[in-house]
This record gives C-alpha cells, structure tokens and sequence, in this order.
C-alpha cells in the first residue's frame, strides 16, 4: 500500500491557495492508520513534480495498492486533467502542467491491483487556443478508480474557519475512508454528504469515475 500526496499552495503566477497544506497533511495520517506508506509533498515545481512520479512509480508493482492525491490549481481540457505546478506562467499551457491521464498510464504499466487517484483540484479551462497533449487509451485492467472533488468544467471549494482551512471534498473524506468497504463505495459516501452541504449546493458535485471489478477496500489487508 503506497500513497503519493501532492499539495501546491504557494503559486509564482496564480493565485495562492489554504487548503492543501492541511488537507495533505490530514489524509498522510489517515492512511497511514490504513497501512500505507505515505509520502507527502508540498509546493513542487514543475522539474520536482515529474521527479516525485517519477519515484513513486519505482516503487509500484503486482498486487500494489496505489493512491494518488493532488490538491492544488488544475484544470480539464477535453477529458483530460492537468496539475498545476508553482512556477507554472500565466495562462497555462500543458507543456508547463502534469498530466494526470499520463501518470495513471504508467501506473497500471505496473500491474497494480488498485490505482485510486484523487484530484482535489478545478476543472474549468480558460485556454481554447491550447493543444491537447498525446495520451494513449488505458488498458483494460479494471483496477483503477477516479474520485474527482468536484464535476466537469466546475469550480472545487475551500472552507475558512477561523486559522484552520479545508477543502470540502477532504472535510467529507476524511470522515469515510477508514470504512471497510469497497472503495468506490466509500467515494459514494462522500459524494453523497458533499451533495448535501448547502455551502455549495448548485456549485460543487464530486464525481467519481472507475473500472474496478473487484470488491477492493482502502482497510484491505496486505
């Protein structure tokens, strides 16, 4: 079990955020309850975002639980998901930004048993002109599953209270993922409280996305 969690914050070019720091922080402990080894990062570069993946998919292999999680500015465009790095100029462009779908590819190259990714992140595009990176269609594992904070081409928000600050979607994760249920289950959970939080009733519903055709559960053994 091995978990890769990402923050950004602190922003050259782009607004800074307050969620991620607490929100990285908060779900490593949680894991961690969970078996996994966690390695948890903040405000990476571009140059230290690729090296981070790339370390973490060494690390991969049959029969791997793998999580991860990014919280920080994203975007979509035409289906596929882009983090934002710290030093990434304004506007941005792919070429300046990670691909999710490309990270995912070279997970499932490793056999996984299960690949969840978590993108704590927006998904709205405000750059037409841009072209779409090469990414290939996945493999039919069936191991992989997609939580995403919030719904295509909408905004993800976070919560100030007093000098603590959260993501919604981390405020109703943290509350299931201990559950012993299949995992797809667990994200159903949350969805489903995010659904009721009048904070952002008509703004921000989670997705959830997956091709997982066993019973695999977070509190699974290994």
């Amino acid at each position: 079990k091995i978990a890769l969690l990402v923050g950004n914050n602190c922003y050259q070019h782009h607004p800074n955020l307050m969620a991620p720091v607490t929100d990285v922080f908060e779900l490593s402990l949680l894991l961690k309850q969970l078996g996994f080894q966690v390695v948890s990062l903040l405000d990476l570069n571009k140059a230290e975002m690729v090296t981070a993946v790339s370390r973490f998919l060494q690390l991969l292999g049959k029969g791997v639980y793998a999580v991860f999680y990014y919280a920080g500015h994203g975007y979509e465009h035409s289906g596929r998901n882009y983090m934002v790095p710290v030093d990434a100029p304004q506007p941005y462009a792919p070429e300046n930004c990670i691909s999710v779908q490309r990270i995912l590819q070279k997970m499932q190259q490793q056999r996984t048993a299960l690949n969840l990714i978590l993108l704590d992140t927006c998904r709205k595009w405000y750059n037409p002109q841009c072209a779409l990176s090469q990414v290939q269609p996945l493999e039919p594992w069936g191991n992989t599953v997609y939580g995403y904070a919030t719904s295509e081409d909408a905004e993800a928000y976070e919560l100030q209270d007093g000098e603590f600050s959260s993501g919604i979607f981390m405020k109703y994760l943290k509350k299931h993922i201990l559950q012993e249920k299949k995992v797809t289950h667990m994200l159903e959970d949350v969805l489903e409280d995010i659904g009721r939080d009048p904070l952002v009733t008509g703004k921000q519903v989670m997705e959830i996305k997956h091709t997982l055709k066993e019973a695999r559960s977070l509190t699974d053994p290994i």
